[in-house]
């Protein structure tokens, strides 16, 4: 009977997770390059569950494998493409194919992004807002004179016409870190490295969209919201044989 608790508790614990990961990925529906998440569950050791009888027939009948406890180990970026959106605004950028943009962040130092939803700052750098200044291929600040500039698609800036600076695009090789709704960070004090031109394609004017499927995550809650109910009327009714149990099974007299 303790097993069976275990495991629904664990349901329980599980759901809430999943309920926690699906509210930010609709949270971010609308924010440029979020990619969305998925809860990664991982079961303990299976374990041969036997009867208890006098009856020697009985106990040598085992009941079976079962696993007590399922718990939440991550969770699962999904780096699929979003679309990309017009907007024409010469300060939008977004990348097509693999690669992202690279910014110093204050806190986290070097960040990977697919936001590509720039700005100028008051020195002409340009920056992400709210995460740092975007780094050319260099890893140095750009710095621009004003928004007569254009980027082609290998991510080469040009001012009048003349080459200025050049984007980074980093390779997402490593463990990619999530550290904020679309920034990432590599694990083991890795350094990010340039990618290759040619695995991806640039374009001004436009954004990438986030690729979080709103249909799905509204399903994945109905669905969740099904076995968190269930896994609760199974917590009460455990509690119901506990006290049961406590109560009158164990009275004397």
């Amino acid at each position: 009977m303790v097993g069976g608790f275990y495991s629904a508790a664990s349901g329980v614990l599980n759901q809430q997770k999943i309920f926690d990961v699906i509210s930010n990925n609709i949270a971010n529906a609308t924010t440029p390059g979020y990619k969305g998440e998925t809860v990664v569950q991982s079961s303990f050791a299976e374990h041969m569950i036997t009867r208890l009888s006098a009856d020697e027939g009985l106990v040598k009948s085992n009941i079976g494998q079962r696993v007590y406890i399922t718990a939440s180990t991550g969770e699962h970026t999904d780096f699929t493409q979003g679309s990309i959106e017009p907007t024409s605004r010469p300060f939008d950028v977004a990348i097509t194919g693999e690669g992202f943009f690279l910014a110093e962040n204050g806190v986290y130092g070097e960040v990977a992004t697919r936001n590509g939803q720039f700005a100028l700052d008051e020195e002409g750098y340009l920056m992400l807002p709210g995460v740092g200044k975007i780094l050319n291929d260099g890893k140095s600040p750009i710095q621009l004179e004003g928004s007569n500039f254009s980027i082609d698609k290998n991510g080469v800036i040009y001012v009048d016409g003349e080459e200025s600076d050049a984007l980074f695009i980093a390779k997402q090789e490593g463990k990619f870190k999530r550290v904020g709704e679309d920034l990432y960070m590599l694990s083991d004090n890795a350094t990010f490295e340039n990618k290759d031109v040619g695995s991806y394609s640039i374009t001004q004017g436009a954004v990438e969209k986030s690729n979080v499927n709103m249909a799905q995550e509204m399903s994945r809650i109905i669905a969740g919201q099904g076995n968190y109910q269930s896994c609760s009327q199974i917590l009460k009714i455990y509690d119901k044989l506990n006290e049961i149990t406590a109560n009158q099974i164990g009275r004397i007299g």
